[in-house]
């Protein structure tokens, strides 16, 4: 049985998503972003999730919502056994503290990492929960529309990352922890591997990832950033090109930080959601 309420063509389902999804996804009516900043502003980015804990109520990680039952993160979030009955998503949300009149929380009912996650490398490093229940969207809860299989973004584009992560390397957030924001440029895959050589080697940048940051550092995600989305516009849509994932140091220079590249996973979404899917653009 469908789980939307939209008619769609299998074909055209299979190739780009749901329809329903389309319609609404990477929408963000509150969102007037045009320069970088620091703080967002409320509802500014909508696809934005917190991950937390049930037992400490600490956030850990972001997430993207993708429909209105499935979360996309980064697998590095969760470990092998790890029980989806421990975690908290909070949809919605603003400050870490504090009043958060438009949020709302589920719980998770399953974990799904990707089965060639590898946490020595980071490669497959993308993760789905699926929610204890549905959700309906508004103007601060809406899905993100995803880059589709064989979507490439060049270098210099630019995308915004966004997130309740360290402000730099073991410094938290203040509170009331604001969601923050920062806009940087992608960086093509041979010059960040290139950059990445003194350290990991050559080859470390495989072709599921994608890299974006300042050459002279200052602006990146950092520790608490992880499985939270890389998104870049595309006329009046946000697209999501990639999922917070690792890097050397937070912001350091000539070492931008590390992203899964969506794109890459489009059949393996599909194919783990079943219905309702996510629109692919």
């Amino acid at each position: 049985m469908m789980k939307s309420g939209c008619v769609a063509l299998a074909l055209l389902l299979f190739v780009k998503g749901s329809f329903c999804q389309l319609n609404v996804c990477g929408r963000a009516p509150l969102n007037n972003r045009i320069v970088g900043g620091q703080n967002a502003t409320a509802g500014a980015w909508p696809w934005q999730v917190s991950l937390q804990s049930l037992y400490s109520g600490v956030h850990f990680c972001g997430g993207t919502i993708i429909n209105k039952d499935w979360i996309l993160t980064a697998a590095h979030c969760f470990g092998s056994s790890s029980d989806p009955r421990t975690l908290v998503v909070y949809l919605g949300k603003y400050t870490l503290a504090g009043s958060n009149p438009n949020q709302i929380s589920r719980g998770v009912t399953r974990i799904v990492r990707h089965p060639k996650y590898d946490s020595r490398t980071h490669d497959n490093d993308i993760a789905l929960l699926y929610l204890s229940n549905s959700v309906t969207f508004t103007n601060y809860i809406r899905p993100a529309c995803l880059a589709g299989q064989s979507t490439s973004f060049s270098s210099g584009t630019t995308c915004w990352l966004t997130g309740w992560g360290d402000i730099a390397s073991g410094v938290w957030l203040p509170s009331p922890g604001v969601l923050q924001e920062v806009a940087v440029p992608i960086v093509s895959r041979s010059v960040c591997d290139k950059l990445l050589q003194p350290y990991l080697g050559a080859g470390s940048i495989t072709q599921n990832m994608i890299c974006a940051g300042l050459l002279e550092g200052g602006k990146d995600t950092c520790q608490g950033d992880s499985g939270g989305p890389m998104v870049t516009k595309r006329g009046a849509i946000w697209v999501q090109a990639g999922i917070t994932s690792w890097g050397i140091g937070c912001a350091r220079p000539k070492l931008p930080g590390v992203y899964t590249m969506v794109s890459q996973y489009q059949s393996w979404i599909t194919s783990t959601i079943k219905t309702n899917l996510p629109g692919f653009v």
